[in-house]
């Protein structure tokens, strides 16, 4: 139900804008720089494997703060939470921008993703307490596609930076990107949470919440089986440079053209999700979105093991595991916050941990096993489309 309040107008109209941007901003941190890894390997004289680290961490950070900061948001508000958040955002990537070495680089990656989880807590609960469900939907299916635009052509941003500067000076025009829209929610973003729903912070009943909401059954299988697929993603992303630059010989535009066409079709993906609600019911939409994932995974084992000397098998293969989860995820997202009446920075605090834990699995798992050979991807793609299918896909 959309809230009555002085801001509801402007936030209806400008908000979910602001977001966007800044959500950009935190995506771009993790993808322009993509195809500068090599770059930075050599710059402080580090190993590949230290580099691909870099992304771990980066969701390790992003996995760390959400069950705190869900009972902050809840307690005092989302606009505090999201605005510092995007303070510590502006510092840390300037810290990346300015490191002399693979350590320090490491730890401000660390920050750097630990501050997305202000953004998905706070910012994705205000989307959720100021829209009803079909208008909340087609909200978050059209942010998705805007900011997925990060992974799509984040590393041709990245790439036209290499071109001319140092790729110290990614992170720097980013810092100066989320201190623009930091000026913008300040003086836009509205308070969903009014001062008479907030209680004081009760360790015992927040670990209440928490514990109804783990043990939520259709709470959790929802959040895991879109969280698995953005694990899948991940593992792609952490991957892909590597394939495509080193092991393929692509070069770095190769790469960026490879990477549209994937996230491309996650955009697809999206932009389907409001025509195919008016024809289809919500659970023939997951099912059909998981079962196109399904397929990709398939398909990229068959085709790395008969075809492992070509590239193209792959991205046909993550095109269809891209348009799938572009299809499913925003709606599996609102059914999971549907699926509880726990305050709703709890719940998003939830859902945050659980997608930045799985894409730091699937990068830790990249930065483990990968051995050059798409087999080693397609091994961990098969392994989470039939989790996320046989969580959400069999019953529905």
């Amino acid at each position: 139900m959309i809230h009555k309040h002085k801001y509801a107008n402007k936030a209806l109209r400008i908000f979910p804008i602001l977001l966007v941007l800044y959500e950009v901003a935190t995506y771009l941190s993790n993808d322009a720089y993509l195809p500068a890894l090599p770059h930075i390997a050599r710059d402080l004289n580090t190993s590949h494997h230290l580099v691909q680290l870099t992304l771990t961490t980066w969701f390790l950070g992003s996995a760390s703060m959400q069950l705190i900061l869900g009972p902050v948001s809840d307690r005092y508000g989302r606009r505090p939470v999201l605005l510092i958040g995007v303070v510590v955002f502006i510092v840390s990537t300037i810290v990346c921008a300015l490191t002399p070495s693979i350590d320090l680089l490491l730890f401000a990656r660390f920050i750097q993703g630990a501050t997305i989880t202000s953004m998905i807590v706070a910012g994705y609960a205000t989307i959720h307490e100021l829209f009803d469900r079909e208008r909340a939907i087609h909200t978050l299916a059209l942010m998705r596609s805007v900011t997925v635009l990060a992974p799509a052509f984040g590393p041709l941003f990245g790439a036209m930076i290499l071109y001319f500067l140092d790729w110290r000076w990614i992170f720097a025009i980013l810092a100066i990107m989320a201190l623009i829209v930091l000026f913008g929610l300040i003086s836009k973003m509205p308070e969903t949470n009014p001062k008479e729903n907030r209680h004081p912070i009760n360790i015992k009943r927040i670990l209440g919440q928490y514990k109804r909401i783990f043990t939520n059954l259709q709470f959790m299988r929802a959040a895991l089986s879109s969280c698995i697929l953005f694990g899948a993603m991940a593992a792609w992303i952490a991957a892909g440079p590597f394939l495509v630059i080193d092991k393929f010989h692509y070069g770095v535009f190769g790469f960026v053209i490879f990477q549209a066409i994937v996230f491309g079709c996650f955009i697809i993906g999206t932009r389907l999700v409001k025509p195919l609600m008016k024809r289809y019911k919500i659970p023939s939409l997951i099912k059909f979105g998981l079962t196109c994932a399904l397929c990709g995974g398939v398909l990229s084992l068959l085709l790395a093991v008969l075809l492992p000397q070509i590239l193209y098998g792959m991205i046909i293969s993550l095109m269809l595991v891209a348009g799938g989860t572009g299809l499913c995820y925003p709606i599996l997202n609102r059914v999971a916050i549907e699926a509880s009446t726990e305050p709703m920075g709890t719940r998003m605090a939830v859902f945050s941990s659980l997608t930045g834990s799985f894409g730091m699995i699937g990068s830790g798992l990249i930065s483990s096993v990968y051995n050059g050979t798409l087999l080693s991807l397609s091994v961990i793609l098969i392994s989470f489309t039939i989790i996320a299918f046989l969580l959400m896909g069999i019953k529905q």
